[in-house]
């Protein structure tokens, strides 16, 4: 018996660890998600002229994997010293539920001018109906919102006629069926409940009269007579095993089995059967729990499923005994096949010929359900493919025919050529194919022994938005990519030591060469280099790159969109236009960040090649507009090679350079091919100079 309670508590301990595991992944994936969701919608709202005030996303809940999200956004003015910055500060808050019952939540934050998005951008698109309060008492009134939505449901004016309507017509009135909007974005209406006592549900519904708008509807709940009852339901009655949840919903009613007026009381839930299919609670607790009534008439929990199936009986009782109790049944199964789970073992691996370690990788397909178990009785085909790096080897089997496994294999064996491979399994056979999934590994000429560090852009403003994305490579002794075979932990140090890297420490997982992260800075008396160095297990030596940090900044565009000049010509012969190219002038853009700028000396160097002769450069703004010059008609000087500079410092046109994007265009005295232009840009601001180099491919190195 000793040993049969030892064994038994192991077990239960092992069961606690793999669960813990399982909702630890979850939970992650589920961050990023909300993460994802966070920025999309900061980014929705550019241009939005809206004022101060809290806006929940209309689309709430928005559902991803089954999973509930709730979108949160937080407009404020920015003021210093009593004074409008011209600015507004926009959060994002995202919230969920983790597997364990808690709430959990991110938020992403971002500055942007009040400036009004420009005109017919935005449209009116849908109705928004809201309620307050929800629930009522006979002959209580409800007042109804309602606000027309733009294309990214945010308020905007509108003209027109939206008509209400409710269901069942027999519980109240509306003070007004139709509303004239005159340019409102919002008008508000009431709802008064009968006097004649009956209790239920209105569904209050609103339509566009021109049919244009999506419609929306709501409800309002018109509390009943005495207490009498309790009922009992459970959303969704069917669930899967390790962490499916399942919403427990109380509801105190009247003897017509309409919700009741409040009451005041406990009631307790208990697992009259299926004790071990899950637990109750938020988060669980066990197989009984209870809820406080204080003047309210519903209540929700959860039910959480563990690893064992079966039916659990949930019964809800008064624990004074007044009430009629009530129970709902749940049923806990481990699931149909929903996904893919494709691994590569081991994650590193060596070209082919090496001697001093694998050079092939069994790749492990496993069939699972929604949470992540595995589960058999799937029958089909799941077709492997190789997304990327098919030089670095092959797989032994393109396809694996499954017929109630819930796991296959397969060999992927390297070739001589070194690189990261991606590998995919796809489900090609179901009318509702199972969720793809990708892995990948490395194939190296020998371990790795380097680690670089890349900083792009090179340059970032200090105001705590503007980043430099990090990528981090191992390479091995050759300078190919390499990686590890078990997860790796990357350190970063910083200085001086000004500014954040985020998600540090970060892991680099088993077969990966390279991950990237963020760098910010948040510190606006700080101007310099940062010089930010990242380390990792097993490689004796970091490596460090440097991020340039000032006020104010010159880069190049996201999409430098670098290219030839040119002219259209007329082909008499052809009949048609055509493009002629000049490949002595070429042009590519910038970005000017953080204020305005004044251009005090441009220097110009080719990184490779010969000299070549300098007829002009020009800097012109989006329209067209030219605010920097320089040009020569004679005595052509010739731009050297670096690290020689040619220095011009003064100009026949030389404007202020404001936030924004220009284009550079620069003619010289022959063809610009198979170079590299370097220009230093001396930037001058508040009493102070910065220069900022950037570097630029001439159009024929771009594919």
């Amino acid at each position: 018996m000793v040993a049969i309670a030892i064994l038994g508590a192991a077990a239960f301990g092992i069961f606690q660890s793999f669960q813990a595991g399982f909702w630890g992944m979850s939970d992650a994936r589920a961050r990023t998600i909300a993460t994802n969701i966070a920025q999309e919608k900061l980014e929705e709202i550019k241009g939005k002229s809206l004022a101060e005030g809290t806006y929940p996303d209309p689309d709430n809940p928005i559902v991803v994997s089954g999973k509930d999200f709730n979108v949160e956004i937080v407009v404020k003015d920015v003021v210093e010293k009593g004074l409008s910055t011209g600015l507004k500060k926009i959060t994002t808050t995202v919230e969920w539920q983790k597997r364990n019952g808690t709430r959990a939540n991110v938020t992403v934050e971002g500055l942007q001018s009040k400036a009004l998005a420009p005109p017919d951008t935005d449209v009116p698109t849908a109705i928004l109906l809201s309620i307050s309060p929800s629930d009522i008492k006979v002959a209580e009134q409800s007042l109804i919102k309602v606000t027309i939505l733009d294309q990214d449901n945010y308020p905007i004016a509108f003209e027109g006629q939206i008509n209400l309507s409710m269901n069942p017509e027999t519980l109240g009135d509306l003070n007004d069926e139709f509303l004239i909007f005159n340019g409102e974005s919002y008008i508000t209406t009431e709802f008064i409940a009968n006097d004649s006592g009956e209790a239920g549900v209105v569904v209050i519904n609103a339509v566009d009269d021109a049919g244009e708008l999506i419609p929306d509807s709501d409800m309002i709940t018109i509390l009943g007579g005495e207490p009498v009852g309790i009922d009992l339901s459970a959303d969704p009655n069917s669930i899967i095993i390790n962490g499916d949840t399942s919403t427990l919903t109380v509801k105190i009613t009247d003897e017509d089995g309409v919700l009741a007026d409040y009451w005041t009381g406990i009631v307790e839930l208990t697992l009259t059967s299926g004790n071990d299919t899950g637990d109750l609670g938020e988060p669980p607790v066990g197989d009984t729990i209870t809820l406080s009534f204080e003047e309210e008439n519903i209540k929700t929990t959860l039910f959480t499923s563990s690893a064992q199936e079966g039916e659990a009986i949930v019964t809800a009782t008064d624990q004074a005994g007044i009430l009629d109790s009530d129970s709902v049944t749940i049923n806990v199964t481990s699931g149909p096949p929903y996904q893919i789970d494709i691994s590569a073992e081991p994650k590193s691996i060596f070209i082919a010929g090496y001697e001093g370690g694998p050079t092939s990788s069994t790749i492990t397909v496993t069939i699972k359900n929604e949470t992540g178990i595995p589960v058999s009785g799937f029958i089909g085909t799941i077709s492997l493919s190789i997304l990327s790096g098919e030089e670095s080897g092959s797989l032994l089997a393109n396809s694996l025919p499954f017929n109630g496994e819930s796991t296959l294999s397969t060999t992927f064996t390297s070739a001589t050529i070194p690189g990261n491979v991606i590998i995919e399994a796809r489900d090609t056979t179901s009318t509702e194919p199972l969720a793809p999934d990708t892995d990948s590994l490395t194939v190296a000429t020998g371990p790795p022994q380097f680690i670089e560090i890349v900083a792009a852009p090179d340059i970032i403003v200090n105001d705590g938005v503007d980043s430099s994305t990090l990528t981090v490579i191992l390479k091995d002794f050759h300078g190919n990519v390499s990686s590890f075979d078990e997860d790796k932990e990357l350190t970063f140090s910083l200085n001086p030591d000004k500014g954040t890297v985020n998600n540090t420490p970060l892991t680099l997982p088993a077969g990966h060469s390279q991950i990237s992260t963020t760098y910010i800075c948040a510190d606006e008396s700080f101007e310099g280099n940062v010089d930010i160095t990242v380390n990792c297990e097993g490689i004796l030596e970091g490596s460090t790159t440097t991020v340039q940090v000032a006020q104010r900044a010159i880069r190049e565009s996201e999409n430098p969109n670098i290219r030839y000049g040119g002219r259209w010509i007329y082909d008499y012969w052809r009949r048609t236009w055509i493009w002629s190219e000049d490949r002595e002038q070429i042009f590519f853009d910038i970005d000017v960040l953080g204020g305005t700028i004044d251009i005090s000396q441009i220097d110009l160097a080719w990184k490779e090649g010969t000299s070549l002769g300098l007829q002009a450069i020009t800097i012109r703004d989006i329209s067209s507009n030219v605010k920097v010059q320089r040009s020569w008609y004679y005595s052509y000087p010739s731009i050297p090679i670096y690290p020689a500079f040619y220095e011009i410092s003064s100009f026949q046109i030389n404007q202020t350079l404001g936030v924004g994007t220009y284009t550079i265009q620069l003619d010289c005295r022959g063809e610009i091919e198979n170079r590299t232009l370097i220009i230093q840009f001396h930037g001058t601001y508040s009493g102070k100079t910065n220069i900022y180099q950037l570097e630029f491919l001439s159009p024929d190195y771009i594919v």
